[in-house]
């Protein structure tokens, strides 16, 4: 769905204000994050220095017991302790601040190797203490950090403060959870949402009016050149302005008083081409006096590497810019302006096309070039349907010759038949040598009678009826007949076909007969079992189809002999089943082909028009 201009310019106004509102929010957000981490920093800070404070102020009034050496430092250590657990002033202020701030998590005073001294938990005395991550680092980290670490699962950091009581270095250690800060925070950042989408929607109403009263007019111009590109004539712009519209719409009405003047020659003359081109087969195309393409046939997009509907007013070095032979004739013809031809080149990168047939001829108009023809022929598809109407009569005339051969060998057979009849009668109760031979040659006589049988089956005129048939469901009903076969030889058969396949014009009876002869072979070919792939695919103008097996190949002196008939290499075989196929194949103007290797497999290639 394309979106009017009003819609474009409302959307990019709401989108750029957003962009803005979203910026600001964050560095509104992030300030406001950093001040409130500050603010919970400075008063760790604080609490610490209080606790120092009364710490000092507990010791300074104690003196150590008697006895005790002021350098022993664990006893004196140990006095410390002794002093600041029991001091009730001390106690009071670590309580009340972890009771009353929401931030402060506990609050402890440790000595030089982490041992707890005073702590507001009194289970705490004694142990080793675990110190979480140092919160000057969540100060130092960057915003996007700090509000993952407000916003995501609670974490607790700690304000240190090393001091020393007398002769023994101690910390002051108050630890922070982040658990209270995104309540403090959320409020703020509610009101900066409420604010940023007041001003979104602000922004969108805004746009729309704006692009609706500068853009009114714009309406009325499309409107009228909607109906010019339908071939109705448009009314003259209504519109009495000043402005640039005014002098738009002016032209508008200008430019559709020459339409309506050129159009009537324009529909007769593009008539007369669309029909002249429709029925053209060769590509054609059409160069300017300044060697760019102006007009192309559709069937020019078979000889170019790409389509020619994005190489229209491009130079002739772009529509020919490769280095393929063809394109280098093309380019030096247009180079040295005499008209050329070329029976036959060679068609690199075509799919479908070996040969080409190019022609380069000039118009000339007072000695100066003002236009040029290229024309392209598939010389290779020429050639091709060529020898197979070759084949085809070669095919009747001998299938004529031979069918009158056929009948005339018939008629003698029958009676020699008869005649070995009467004369076992009359030699009946003679000797048995004699009776096993007319046995033999009876039985050679209608073996013969058969083979003769089979040959008029074979050249018997057949009549095709073409209908609309999918190939897929043709093969799977292949692959239903020919399983008993498969099964025997242990042979999975897969249908792979690529992409999608339009129906073909076919006889589904004949071509399901010629390929399933082509499937049982392939399954008798793998007596060792294996895999048999069925691949039908679309080509250029033609349906694929590619039969391979893993069997035992067919030896290269036989292989130009295959689909001949009666031609077999199986022990037990008719050589019928392949020369059937061939003949299916040809009578559906199709082409049948093989590769094989030994001890590797065989694949049959058909190729029928799609």
């Amino acid at each position: 769905m394309r979106l009017s201009l009003k819609a474009k310019l409302t959307a990019a106004i709401s989108l750029l204000v957003l962009l803005v509102v979203l910026a600001i929010s964050a560095v509104y957000l992030s300030r406001l994050t950093r001040q409130a981490l500050a603010e919970v920093g400075h008063k760790g800070e604080d609490l610490a220095h209080e606790v120092y404070e009364q710490a000092r102020s507990v010791l300074a009034h104690s003196e150590l017991p008697p006895g005790v050496n002021p350098n022993d430092s664990a006893r004196v250590l140990a006095f410390v302790q002794s002093q600041l657990a029991h001091d009730p002033g001390l106690n009071t202020l670590l309580n009340s601040a972890v009771g009353y701030s929401a931030t402060i998590y506990d609050v402890a005073i440790t000595d030089a190797h982490g041992t707890v001294l005073v702590d507001n938990n009194p289970a705490e005395i004694g142990e080793r203490y675990r110190p979480p991550p140092p919160f000057r680092d969540l100060l130092q980290a960057g915003a996007i950090r700090q509000i993952e670490v407000i916003y995501g699962r609670p974490r607790l950091y700690e304000v240190t403060l090393p001091v020393a009581l007398g002769t023994e270095p101690l910390t002051v250690r108050v630890g922070v959870s982040t658990i209270f800060l995104r309540q403090e925070l959320s409020p703020e950042l509610r009101r900066g949402m409420a604010l940023a989408a007041l001003a979104i929607l602000l922004a969108t109403v805004t746009a729309s009016l704006l692009s609706f009263r500068l853009l009114r007019p714009l309406e009325t111009i499309s409107r009228s050149v909607a109906r010019m590109a339908r071939g109705e004539d448009a009314e003259p712009l209504p519109l009495d302005r000043r402005d640039e519209w005014g002098l738009l719409s002016s032209r508008l009405n200008l430019l559709g008083e020459q339409i309506r003047g050129e159009k009537s020659a324009y529909q007769k003359l593009k008539d007369n081409l669309d029909q002249l081109l429709s029925k053209l087969t060769d590509g054609l195309l059409l160069f300017d006096k300044e060697d760019r393409l102006v007009l192309t046939t559709a069937p020019a997009a078979r000889f170019l590497p790409s389509s020619a509907e994005p190489l229209m007013q491009r130079p002739v070095g772009e529509v020919f810019g490769s280095e393929r032979a063809l394109d280098r004739a093309i380019r030096e013809a247009f180079q040295s302006g005499q008209p050329s031809l070329w029976p036959s080149l060679p068609a690199e990168g075509l799919e479908g096309v070996t040969e080409v047939t190019a022609s380069v001829q000039f118009a000339v108009r007072d000695g100066e070039r003002v236009g040029t023809l290229v024309t392209l022929r598939d010389a290779s598809r020429r050639a091709e349907l060529a020898s197979q109407l070759d084949d085809t009569a070669k095919t009747a005339a001998l299938s004529r010759i031979m069918s009158g051969v056929a009948h005339e060998v018939k008629n003698p057979l029958n009676a020699m038949g008869l005649q070995i009849e009467l004369l076992k009668n009359k030699l009946a109760g003679q000797s048995a040598p004699i009776d096993a031979q007319l046995d033999n040659l009876s039985k050679e006589i209608r073996r013969l009678d058969r083979v003769v049988k089979t040959f008029l089956d074979f050249t018997h005129p057949v009549e095709v009826h073409p209908v609309p048939t999918d190939i897929s469901t043709l093969i799977r009903e292949v692959f239903i007949l020919a399983e008993p076969h498969a099964n025997k030889n242990h042979v999975r058969m897969t249908l792979e076909p690529n992409g999608a396949l339009p129906a073909i014009p076919a006889d589904p009876a004949l071509l399901k007969q010629a390929i399933l002869n082509l499937v049982i072979n392939a399954c008798q070919a793998m007596p060792s079992g294996g895999e048999l792939k069925v691949c039908p695919r679309l080509g250029s103008h033609r349906l694929e189809v590619e039969i391979a097996d893993q069997g035992v190949g067919i030896p290269p002196k036989v292989q130009q002999h295959i689909f001949e008939l009666f031609f077999t290499t199986k022990p037990g075989g008719t050589g019928v089943g392949l020369a059937m196929a061939y003949r299916i194949i040809q009578l559906h103007h199709g082409t049948i082909d093989f590769t094989s290797e030994p001890n590797r497999g065989t694949t049959f290639h058909i190729s029928l028009p799609a």
